[in-house]
């Protein structure tokens, strides 16, 4: 694992980020230049997934806690020392999602105005406007534990708890149906969803299941 320090905030990766990040982009590898490709887009991911959650931590500190990032198999956690009130989670929330979508949203008017760059710093743009663009949007669908499904359940609050899970895992269904029945299916990203509808019922019937998935 590696550790660091960002903004004043311990950041661990461990060795199952880079192996995940090094699958999704598992397609880059065909070509003379896949190798470097695939360095390239591992590290933008790595960059646009820190920001996520450092829009996440900057938040929780803001409101008096103290917080450190995570970053595993299946993302990134902002782990804080305590918790917070509902507005306040909601706002958290989105604070991660919304500062990735805005940094990838300047890649790409980077990309639109720039010209006669290297082959690999516009590779690296297009890879990070890719990640922080597409994965900024998915984070925010009201699937539990996404940051758009924890949104969902901290405003319909403990009374109605198993209906975020229910919007969760319809959502978490479709999507997985969507995704099998497109013309070039993708097999990870169906198994994926297919996680989050799993933990979703679960969750609905009442379960509590172990989940790599869910915040500490």
């Amino acid at each position: 694992m590696i550790r660091f320090t960002l903004l004043g905030f311990p950041v661990t990766v461990h060795w199952m980020f880079w192996a995940i990040m090094a699958m999704l982009g598992a397609n880059l590898l065909n070509g003379p230049r896949g190798f470097v490709l695939l360095l390239i887009w591992v590290a933008a991911g790595f960059i646009s997934i820190l920001i996520h959650e450092l829009g996440h931590t900057l938040l929780q500190r803001k409101f008096g806690a103290r917080a450190e990032i995570v970053l595993y198999a299946m993302g990134g956690l902002a782990i804080p020392n305590r918790g917070f009130t509902r507005v306040q989670h909601i706002l958290i929330s989105l604070g991660g999602p919304f500062l990735q979508i805005a940094v990838g949203v300047v890649a790409w008017q980077v990309i639109a105005h720039s010209s006669g760059d290297s082959w690999y710093i516009t590779a690296f743009f297009v890879s990070f406007m890719t990640v922080s663009i597409f994965w900024g949007l998915l984070n925010l669908l009201p699937i539990y534990p996404l940051d758009g499904g924890q949104v969902l359940r901290s405003i319909l609050g403990p009374r109605r708890e198993k209906f975020a899970y229910l919007v969760g895992m319809l959502c978490a269904g479709a999507l997985c149906i969507y995704v099998i029945t497109r013309p070039n299916p993708s097999v990870w990203n169906a198994l994926l969803c297919g996680m989050f509808a799993w933990d979703n019922f679960q969750r609905w019937q009442g379960q509590t299941p172990p989940s790599a998935l869910e915040p500490r």
